[in-house]
């Protein structure tokens, strides 16, 4: 009652009393750290991702400068190759053969004669010479120039 009726009486508790109301201290376990490492992960995982990014991005660029690069090469190189194909229709013309052979002093044939080849030397010589193509077991007998003219070009399919 001495003690109550000091704090009514607005004095100073005593000393003894002070350590009566004070809480007893713990040991407290400390507080879990997994939310601010897991942030920490992420954020490196966010960092890392958008500097792969921009490294990818990069190369991307980069390689489109290439393709283009390419592209613009094999746009000249097909320009360049009809080029060289118009020359080559010029100079295999017929007309244009018939007036260099002119200037050589070359006159036009006023007869043929055909010479008729054995089979049996023909097969000598395809044999002789060795398989060239597929078609060296192929001979051809008494063909029309028609005929002629479609077996020269199955020869030369895809040449230039």
């Amino acid at each position: 009652m001495a003690v109550v009726a000091a704090r009514s009486a607005g004095r100073a508790p005593a000393a003894g009393s002070r350590r009566k109301q004070q809480p007893a201290l713990q040991v407290v376990s400390s507080r879990p750290r997994w939310p601010a490492v897991a942030g920490g992960v992420v954020l490196a995982a966010v960092m890392a991702a958008m500097l792969g990014a921009a490294v990818f991005h990069t190369q991307l660029a980069e390689r489109q400068l290439e393709i283009d690069q390419l592209e613009r090469q094999v746009q000249e190189e097909r320009a360049r190759f009809d080029e060289l194909r118009r020359d080559r229709a010029v100079l295999r013309s017929p007309q244009r053969i018939a007036d260099e052979a002119a200037a050589l002093g070359m006159v036009p044939g006023e007869a043929s004669r055909f010479i008729g080849v054995d089979p049996m030397e023909l097969a000598k010589q395809l044999a002789a010479s060795g398989v060239t193509a597929d078609d060296t077991n192929r001979v051809i007998v008494e063909t029309g120039p028609l005929d002629q003219f479609r077996d020269v070009k199955s020869v030369s399919v895809g040449q230039p």
